[in-house]
């Protein structure tokens, strides 16, 4: 399994949302580009959509870690679609980077393979990020 970020079209969005919704437990959360132009809004939608437990603590670091958890979700695996991605931080490229970074290099990988060696008894699960274009 590789777990990655992936540009699709508006058409190529529905059918995945569909595919996945009827076919696997696959937690999918959805979030608009053109509502986020902040860390903070996107920071608030994650929480939102993620349910992450972390409304005390903003910060980068622990965004990760509970990235890195995601016990409370229910499912097999897990699927970010950013709708309206030129949208999405077009204020702000630099933090619109850093964002995709971090799912390129902590979040993803974790999940490819990480949580097998970093958690006791953890497994390794898909989660794939769609910006939908």
């Amino acid at each position: 399994m590789k777990n990655m970020i992936s540009k699709i079209g508006i058409n190529e969005f529905k059918n995945i949302k569909n595919e996945f919704k009827i076919n696997r437990n696959i937690y999918i959360a959805v979030v608009d580009g053109k509502n986020i132009q902040s860390w903070d809004s996107f920071f608030d939608n994650m929480i939102e959509k993620l349910k992450l437990p972390m409304k005390e603590y903003r910060n980068v670091n622990a965004y990760l870690d509970w990235m890195r958890d995601l016990k409370w979700l229910d499912g097999e695996g897990y699927i970010l679609f950013i709708e309206n991605w030129v949208d999405f931080m077009k204020e702000d490229l630099d933090m619109k980077r850093n964002i995709i970074d971090d799912f390129e290099n902590y979040i993803l990988p974790f999940w490819d393979t990480e949580v097998e060696q970093v958690v006791i008894g953890g497994k390794t699960k898909m989660f794939n990020v769609y910006l939908v274009v």
